[in-house]
């Protein structure tokens, strides 16, 4: 019986063995496994196991070599896997179970659950679990032992006839159940893939000695960790390195990118002759690094709670809620770990310090250009602001020099008119002199000598004084006689006729100026006469004044502006001819005023001679209370002076003050009688 159920075991066995997903790809003979088919296919692709267009559309035509001979009649790519591992089983031998019988209990709990099912592959799927798990029980359930195996009695060293166990139990059964259940169910399984045969160890500096060193060692590291990339997360159904497969129940909630980091392999680390974009996309792909490994088995195991033995539901919370505390804190320095890694690898990787040797040499570059650049900047400014200097200095010394040439120049003009003028005087007074001692007097006094004289030195220059007084001189010489100053009273007669032609002409030819504008405002005038305002644009020219009250900045362009755009002219009134109109509305305003008399006759001719009186009374004080031309100008320079925007009671005494012996009322009423006046006109 139990050798009829170990052959059909081992039918079983080699059954699991020889399924196609098993014959995919041989796993190294390290413990260290991956978990997922996509990471074996990126490692047969990168070993050259399998063509590299292997998953790409032209997979059915691939030789059995790799090679495509593009006839569609190669072999499927699972067919051709299959037989190179076939090929290998030959060689090597197929993986064989283990006989738990002949273990003791602590060899048996070193053992990993997949080898207690049978030496089954982590990858291995639910069905083939399952048919594993049938295959144990056949093997070692206690009703399959013989009877006399069961009745034996329990050895010195824990041992039952060489097996592992005491009376009463069968530890063997148990570890096969709970392996069982432990990856039948895919949490569970999550979790115990997450901490089963890895290594969490880093390379340190001391093991690098070489750059090749340094390749082979992180390179391997980082492809071991590579087993908890998401893309490699257990139970994703297009998690099998096909061409596709929905993935709607297995996608992870909150991972968008699952589809587009699974169109390619992650990056490896290459080598020294690695690109540096490349190097970059690779560490860039390693700080975002996405875990899928899960905590919660080891968590349970070190809080040591178990939540099947809760005594209630809320005991059963808080438990729960302890191991995901624990779970979280593990994930966490899983996550550092994966930092450290990348940090040391980044910190030791030559190709980096390469570039940053680089960035550096170009920053020093960079600034020592620009520093260079900044001192020939510098240079040249400083160049220029020292020729500048240098010509400005030269030509204010030029400018001097020429200052102090001018100036003497003007001083020794000044010093030959001052001799001449002395010279002429000199001689003007001796030749006069000697005319007082004769009868003959070219002027009646000496006043007159003496005021020719200086409009002389007034207005001639040194030459002309110079040659005015030789001919003086030689005059003299000549005529001994007779003593002629005439040429000094002739020369200062014709400087006083010149300054008169030219004082008329002067004058005429201001006179000629004001007739000119004068015949063009009488022009101007004649031109605004024949333009009559009209009712509209009075209107507006009344409102305007109102509106824009003395005192406003502009107000009679903007009262003529005021008027244009209210009446839309097509000849557009000037600020003028406002002012003007407004002048002689005002001035017929006041000659009216002053000709308007209130004769009041009596309606009743039999009126009593009180009422005369009362009229007579009446009459007396309209007379009384005449206004002249003085105080209605006074009233319109009040009304001009103080707008309508103030106070009605402030501004009417403010004009009140303004009028000479006029009250408030007083001023009041008149307003309003030119105001009556001007609307019956």
């Amino acid at each position: 019986s139990s050798s009829s159920s170990s052959s059909s075991g081992g039918g079983e066995d080699s059954d699991v063995l020889s399924s196609t997903d098993e014959l995919l790809l041989q796993v190294p003979k390290a413990k260290v496994q991956c978990g997922t088919l996509s990471y074996l296919y990126y490692n047969a692709r990168k070993t050259n196991q399998i063509p590299m267009n292997y998953f790409s559309q032209y997979k059915n035509v691939i030789n059995d070599d790799g090679s495509g001979n593009g006839n569609g009649n190669s072999l499927d790519a699972k067919t051709l896997l299959q037989n190179r591992q076939t090929n290998k089983d030959k060689d090597n031998g197929s993986a064989k179970s283990i006989n738990l019988k002949t273990l003791t209990k602590e060899e048996l709990d070193d053992l990993s659950y997949y080898e207690i099912l049978g030496n089954i592959k982590m990858h291995s799927t639910q069905e083939q679990i399952k048919r594993a798990f049938h295959k144990a029980c056949l093997k070692y359930h206690p009703d399959k032992e013989d009877a006399t195996e069961k009745k034996n009695d329990d050895g010195d060293d824990g041992k039952v006839n060489g097996k592992a166990g005491g009376k009463g139990e069968d530890p063997i059964f148990l570890k096969v159940k709970e392996a069982f259940e432990t990856l039948s169910d895919p949490k569970m399984r999550k979790s115990y893939d997450s901490t089963v045969d890895f290594d969490d160890s880093i390379p340190s500096s001391s093991d690098i000695k070489s750059n090749n060193d340094f390749y082979a060692i992180f390179g391997s590291c980082f492809e071991r960790n590579l087993r908890f990339a998401a893309e490699n997360e257990p139970g994703l159904k297009n998690n099998t390195g096909g061409n596709g497969g929905s993935n709607k129940k297995g996608k992870r909630k909150g991972n968008n990118n699952n589809r587009s980091r699974k169109e390619k392999a992650p990056p490896s680390l290459g080598d020294d002759q690695t690109p540096i974009d490349q190097v970059h996309v690779f560490y860039d792909y390693w700080v975002n690094f996405e875990s899928w490994r899960d905590f919660t088995l080891p968590a349970t195991k070190e809080t040591e709670h178990d939540t099947d033995m809760a005594e209630c539901r809320f005991e059963k919370r808080w438990m729960e809620k302890e191991i995901t505390r624990k779970a979280k804190a593990m994930k966490r320095d899983e996550m550092a770990r994966i930092s450290k890694l990348v940090e040391r690898s980044m910190g030791l990787d030559p190709r980096l310090q390469r570039e940053k040797e680089r960035i550096e040499r170009e920053k020093k570059e960079k600034i020592r250009l620009k520093q260079e650049k900044k001192e020939r900047e510098e240079k040249e400014k400083k160049e220029k602001e020292e020729k500048e200097a240098k010509e400005k200095a030269e030509q204010e010394l030029r400018d001097k020099e020429e200052r102090v040439r001018l100036k003497a120049q003007r001083d020794q003009e000044k010093k030959v008119l001052r001799k001449a003028r002395q010279a002429l005087r000199k001689a003007v007074l001796a030749q006069y002199e000697v005319e007082n001692a004769s009868d003959y007097k070219t002027w009646d006094s000496f006043e007159d000598m003496n005021e020719d004289l200086e409009l002389l030195c007034s207005s001639l220059s040194a030459l002309e004084l110079g040659t005015l007084t030789n001919n003086l001189k030689s005059e003299a010489e000549t005529n001994e006689d007779t003593f002629k100053l005439e040429i000094i009273q002739t020369k200062a007669n014709e400087l006083k006729i010149g300054a008169a032609k030219k004082s008329k002409e002067e004058l005429e030819k201001r006179n000629a100026l004001r007739k000119a504008a004068a015949k063009k405002d009488a022009a101007v005038k004649a031109a605004r006469a024949s333009n009559p305002w009209s009712k509209e644009e009075l209107s507006a020219l009344a409102k305007a004044v109102k509106k824009y009250p003395a005192g406003c900045a502009n107000r009679w362009e903007t009262i003529a502006l005021f008027v244009n755009n209210l009446c839309k002219l097509p000849e557009l009134r000037k600020r003028e001819e406002c002012i003007e109109k407004y002048n002689s509305i005002a001035a017929g305003a006041a000659s009216t005023s002053n000709s308007v008399q209130k004769v009041i006759p009596a309606s009743n001719p039999n009126q009593s001679s009180n009422d005369a009186k009362t009229n007579n009374s009446k009459e007396s004080t309209n007379s009384s209370d005449a206004w002249t031309d003085e105080q209605d100008k006074q009233l319109q320079e009040g009304l001009a002076k103080y707008p309508s925007s103030m106070d009605k009671n402030e501004r009417w005494t403010s004009i009140a003050s303004c009028v000479t012996g006029k009250s408030k009322k007083e001023c009041v009423q008149r307003f309003k009688a030119i105001r009556m006046a001007l609307k019956k006109k």
